[in-house]
């Protein structure tokens, strides 16, 4: 039977000009279910542009990855995407985010969920 499984990636970083980017590294020490069962929730706020990214093991993951404020307010919000099937594996993997606009932003935190 498959389980769910999950690891936190406390970021706490504040991306902007001179800090852009920021990479994490998180352990998968279960196996991984073949099927396409992988997301992410992360937790951030001041976004006001679509250009950001999240990268998962040097992969960037489809579409926008982190949506603008409602009203452009700048608040905190939790979001959830999806990771494509083989973009996680067994043992060590890394999360990259890159500042893809002018705006500064910042990341909480992420948890990324599998299923075992």
């Amino acid at each position: 039977m498959a389980r769910s499984d999950f690891n936190w990636v406390p970021i706490f970083h504040t991306f902007t000009e001179p800090e852009p980017s920021k990479t994490m590294e998180f352990p998968i020490e279960g196996n991984l279910n073949p099927l396409d069962d992988a997301f992410l929730l992360i937790q951030f706020s001041g976004v006001g542009s679509y250009a950001h990214k999240i990268f998962i093991n040097n992969e960037p993951l489809p579409g926008w990855d982190l949506p603008v404020a409602p009203g452009g307010s700048g608040a905190s919000q939790l979001w959830m995407d999806h990771i494509p099937d083989g973009y996680l594996k067994k043992g060590t993997n890394t999360i990259r985010i890159d500042r893809g606009a002018a705006d500064d932003f910042t990341v909480h935190g992420v948890a990324i969920h599998w299923r075992e």
